[in-house]
This record gives C-alpha cells, sequence and structure tokens, in this order.
C-alpha cells in the first residue's frame, strides 16, 4: 500500500508541474478601435456573375488579399469569405480599394512558332530575342538545363505547354499588374461599414452597420397568433437597395420589402422600412413558418418589392423586364441566423437581370 500512494504523490506532482507553467497563445493583434476601423466589401455593380468579372486580387490600403489564385470577390458577392461575421480591420479615413484580374495568358504553337495571346485578347508572336518572363513553377529550361524565372530572352527554349507572359502582367503573383477597378470612401475610427461597389466606374458607397438585435428579446409580428408554435425565434435580416432603372441610371424611387403570408397566400406584411438606391434597412427579425415542427428550424420566405414615390406614396408592386412581370423571390432561412440581402441588376431588361443575392453574416 505504501507503494500505491508514494506513486500517487508522484502522478499528482507531475500533473500539478504539466498543469502550471505551460500556457496556450495564439499570434493575434489586439484591433485598436480608436484608430481602426472594420469593413466588408461587396460587389454589387450590375455586370455578369462571369470569371471575366472576377477579381482574383483585392488590394484594401495596400494589403493584398488573395486566395491562391481562386477567385476571392465575386459579383454578387462579399469578402472576406469563408466564414461569418469577419470584417477586415483597417485604418481609419480613406479606403481604397483596386480589383485585379488573374492573369489570363492562353499559350499556342502554329507553324512551329510559339505565340501569346494576353489578357486583352491579342495573339503576340515570340520571336528570336523577344523578351518574355516565367516563373520557376512553369519548369521552363535552358539550353543547360537550368530552370529559368523571371525575365529572360527568347532562344528557343521549349514553352510548350507553358504559361508565358508579357510585360504588362505581374511576374511574381500571376495577376495583371493594373487594376480593373479602383475606387475610394471614407471609414470612421470604432465602427463597421458595409462597402458597396455598384458601379465599376465610380466610388465605392459605405454604410455603417447597425447593432445586430439579440432575436429572443424582438416581437414577433405575423398577423395571425395560431403560427406561434411553428415560428420559432426567425432571423435577423437587413436589405440593402443597389437596383438600377436600366444601364448606368439607378433606380430613382424606394422600395418596400412585404413578405408572404404563409396562411392567405398574399404579399401583405410589411418588412422593414423603404430604402432608396444606396440604402440600408435596420437590422430586424425576419420570422417564418418552420418546414419541420420539432427541429431546430428552418423556413421558406417569399417576397416581394412595393414602389415607393417621392411622396410616399405606395406605387404598386415592382415589376421587371420587358413584359413588366411582378418581381417575387424566396430564400430558405435558419432560426437564429443573420442575412443581408441585396436587391440589385438592372429593371428594365437593358443589362444584368435584376435579383436578390444573400450574404451569410452570421
Amino acid at each position: 500500500m505504501k507503494y500505491i500512494k508514494y506513486i500517487t504523490m508522484v502522478l499528482l506532482v507531475g500533473l500539478f508541474a504539466a498543469c502550471s507553467d505551460k500556457d496556450v497563445t495564439y499570434d493575434v493583434t489586439k484591433a485598436d478601435s480608436s484608430s481602426k476601423a472594420y469593413v466588408q466589401i461587396f460587389n454589387m455593380a450590375p455586370i455578369a456573375n462571369s470569371a471575366a468579372n472576377y477579381a482574383y486580387m483585392v488590394d484594401i490600403n495596400g494589403f493584398q488579399y488573395q486566395n491562391n489564385l481562386a477567385a476571392t470577390l465575386l459579383p454578387r458577392n462579399g469578402v472576406p469569405s469563408g466564414g461569418t461575421n469577419l470584417f477586415f480591420t483597417v485604418d481609419a479615413g480613406a479606403l481604397n480599394i483596386k480589383l485585379h484580374k488573374k492573369e489570363n495568358v492562353d499559350y499556342v504553337k502554329e507553324d512551329g512558332g510559339y505565340y501569346y495571346i494576353d489578357v486583352y485578347g491579342v495573339k503576340n508572336l515570340i520571336r528570336q530575342d523577344s523578351m518574355v518572363y516565367v516563373i520557376e513553377s512553369d519548369g521552363v529550361k535552358d539550353a543547360q538545363g537550368n530552370v529559368l524565372k523571371g525575365g529572360f530572352k527568347f532562344a528557343g527554349e521549349n514553352l510548350e505547354g507553358k504559361f508565358v507572359r508579357d510585360e504588362k502582367l505581374n511576374i511574381k503573383e500571376r495577376f495583371v499588374a493594373e487594376p480593373y477597378y479602383t475606387g475610394s470612401c471614407q471609414v470612421a475610427a470604432g465602427k463597421r461599414y458595409h462597402v458597396f461597389i455598384h458601379n465599376m466606374d465610380a466610388d465605392p458607397v459605405a454604410i455603417e452597420v447597425d447593432e445586430l438585435p439579440a432575436i429572443a428579446e424582438v416581437a414577433q409580428d405575423w398577423p395571425s397568433l395560431d403560427l406561434t408554435d411553428y415560428i420559432g425565434e426567425g432571423s435577423n435580416c437587413k436589405f440593402y437597395n443597389f437596383l438600377y432603372e436600366s444601364t448606368g441610371a439607378p433606380f430613382g424611387k424606394k422600395l418596400q420589402t412585404y413578405l408572404k403570408n404563409p396562411d392567405t397566400g398574399a404579399f401583405d406584411i410589411p418588412y422593414g422600412e423603404a430604402i432608396g438606391y444606396g440604402e440600408g434597412t435596420k437590422w430586424k427579425v425576419m420570422p417564418f413558418k418552420k418546414s419541420i415542427y420539432n427541429s431546430s428550424g428552418y423556413g421558406r420566405v417569399d417576397y416581394n418589392f412595393h414602389v415607393i414615390g417621392a411622396n410616399g406614396a405606395d406605387e404598386g408592386v415592382l415589376t421587371y423586364g420587358t413584359n413588366n412581370r411582378e418581381f417575387t423571390d424566396y430564400w430558405t432561412y435558419y432560426v437564429g441566423r443573420a442575412y443581408v440581402m441585396f436587391i440589385m441588376g438592372v429593371r428594365d431588361g437593358s443589362g444584368v437581370t435584376m435579383a436578390t443575392p444573400r450574404w451569410t453574416y452570421m
């Protein structure tokens, strides 16, 4: 028994020693709210959601945010992505944004000669002594078998299946050196902002983000009380209006969101406040009838928009396209989440069709 006693004492001493002098730390820097602002950046310009418009590098006040040549900022989307409720920390004052495209050089070989088609679509013959650029991973070798990198004068090296760049491109990062969008706005210290690129030829709009309310503290406002057992607590939601009437012309009136009543099927439940172009609503709980009664909770919410004139009069349901169809849309919402909704595109059908993309805030 004495041995067991001594072994137990040794084990206890060892455990205390192991727990006392090793702290787990993380390499983080606390943001100074007296000099920093916090931003999420969105591209809601009425442009096609295609690879030609993807931003593969976002420059924010000189900081280059990139994602291993996977698209970082797509039309109808935002950064920082890959998580919820993440913000960039930036110096208060001027917020400068530049968007860069991925290098898009295509290599071709014709009639025994080497060509590249640059980002401008121009076909270029690679002549003897032409200055071309490669990076090490391209594996281009000179006559002695040395792997070339950087700029070199072409002397017959085998370029088949390799990338070849001209001097207009950023050699190291494989991004086009000149940004295809540049804009700036102002942000204040200690504030959180949603920053919107809404026109590729204009500065972005920065809108301060209001405090997210606790869902349980917000009263439900469905018109019928018999839905109580099915609603749960709902989701927080806000809408931003960046709708264009026609290409280059913002929609000139306000929009009021209306939800579809799950009892009657009518779009008769006003939600949030009416907002004009470049404006956003406050956070508001969006209740919904759950699809599964006894679950964590999710449900479909349908909505449309009413046009509100300058005098505050309701001018009826928003229509779109050449046939002036009434616009409706829907998303599935989950209890306890928060979502940012965007009204964007071109209403009259002359450009990118209007849509209501969504961003999961938390």
